[in-house]
């Protein structure tokens, strides 16, 4: 039986894309590479966890998960399944499947062995590697090798025999390029705007129509703004949480910035910005010497000694250790993300309602403290 007469096809190369698609393509990644050389501070806001960029990532994702999986079943393609359920993974991986909007405190192994302490299965660098590389094999295979194959009579055979369906050739040079920004990286954070493109790439391959992919990119942005401003709300937070966690932040402070908490390496250090479990892990702080963070006062919560010995506050999310040291001195701080799960603040200002800790330690050794 023929692929036609199944309904499917094993290409869409032939399928048009609208120049418009092209632009919108052009215009993301332009404007990313120019904010990161002209507005940095800003470029560094908008690519935030739980801000419009990434939010935008999930409902394009999302979005490309629904129009595959509803035509992979229509169509019986086994093969554009499994590339529905990618799109339906990484739209959850990309908000850690809730953990932050709903306030989640993952599981003791992801606490542990997380690289992020997500409630995420991609950040477990021993079993996946760098997420990057993933989603690099993911556009190099779905993008690329599969409207080749689509190109020669064998390959055609091959894909009908699978059910897959191969991207439109006009598509394949935007997989190229994304591929490309992500192993050239020429800003921090590049992966996460394009993680955005890619995931409007896969919804260009499976959207029905112009008409329909027009809709789905407007109902997405509109879920991504009104996610992000949600996010960014403190949901649930009782009294007693945020004396807990600014007491813990202050704690964590004292044993590094004047105790015995911080090593030889944090000392020296010129500048560090790392989880307190991440910096645990690369030898910056001793987890034994940190005892005014193991005394601190956190009246009703049991689970405080746990969540301590991961470095975590009162809703799930790692505390941070943020150090500069220059010509004017000493800049260290210790916060939280506070009650929306969310980084808000810059530098060692306290902004919305993250919760910070901070000291200034000038050359002649005179100390300056902001308390949380």
């Amino acid at each position: 039986m023929s692929a036609a007469e199944r309904g499917g096809s094993s290409s869409d190369g032939g399928r048009r894309t609208h120049w418009t698609a092209h632009a919108a393509l052009a215009g993301w990644a332009v404007l990313f590479l120019l904010l990161a050389e002209s507005r940095p501070l800003l470029y560094d806001a908008l690519l935030q966890e739980d801000r419009f960029v990434e939010w935008l990532t999930v409902a394009l994702f999302a979005a490309a998960a629904m129009f595959s999986l509803t035509r992979a079943i229509r169509r019986r393609r086994t093969f554009d399944v499994l590339v529905g359920a990618f799109c339906l993974f990484v739209a959850g991986e990309e908000f850690s499947w809730g953990q932050r909007l709903f306030g989640l405190t993952p599981p003791e192994a992801f606490l542990e062995h997380n690289r992020q302490q997500e409630l995420t299965v991609h950040n477990f660098a021993d079993v996946f590697g760098e997420p990057k590389w993933v989603l690099i094999l993911a556009l190099a295979g779905f993008g690329t090798l599969l409207p080749a194959l689509s190109r020669a009579r064998r390959g055609a055979r091959l894909l009908d025999r699978v059910r897959a369906t191969a991207p439109p050739l006009a598509l394949v040079p935007w997989f190229v390029g994304a591929i490309a920004l992500l192993v050239w990286y020429p800003h921090p954070f590049t992966a996460e705007w394009v993680e955005t493109l890619a995931g409007g790439l896969f919804l260009l391959a499976f959207m029905p129509s112009a008409r329909s992919g027009v809709a789905a990119l407007a109902v997405g942005a509109a879920a991504a703004l009104a996610l992000t401003v949600l996010s960014g709300s403190a949901r649930g937070a009782t009294p007693a949480q945020l004396a807990c966690a600014r007491a813990e932040a202050e704690a964590l402070l004292e044993d590094l910035a004047f105790g015995a908490g911080a090593t030889g390496r944090l000392i020296g250090a010129r500048s560090v910005h790392k989880r307190v479990h991440t910096a645990i892990d690369e030898g910056y702080v001793n987890p034994r010497r940190l005892d005014s963070f193991a005394a601190a006062a956190c009246a009703h919560d049991p689970a405080a000694s746990a969540r301590r010995s991961h470095g975590v506050d009162p809703w799930g999310s790692a505390y941070w250790i943020d150090m500069d040291r220059d010509t004017a001195g000493i800049r260290f701080a210790v916060y939280s993300f506070g009650p929306n799960r969310r980084r808000d603040r810059a530098g060692a200002r306290q902004s919305a309602d993250d919760i910070v800790a901070a000291v200034w330690v000038d050359p002649l050794g005179q100390v300056t403290r902001q308390r949380p």
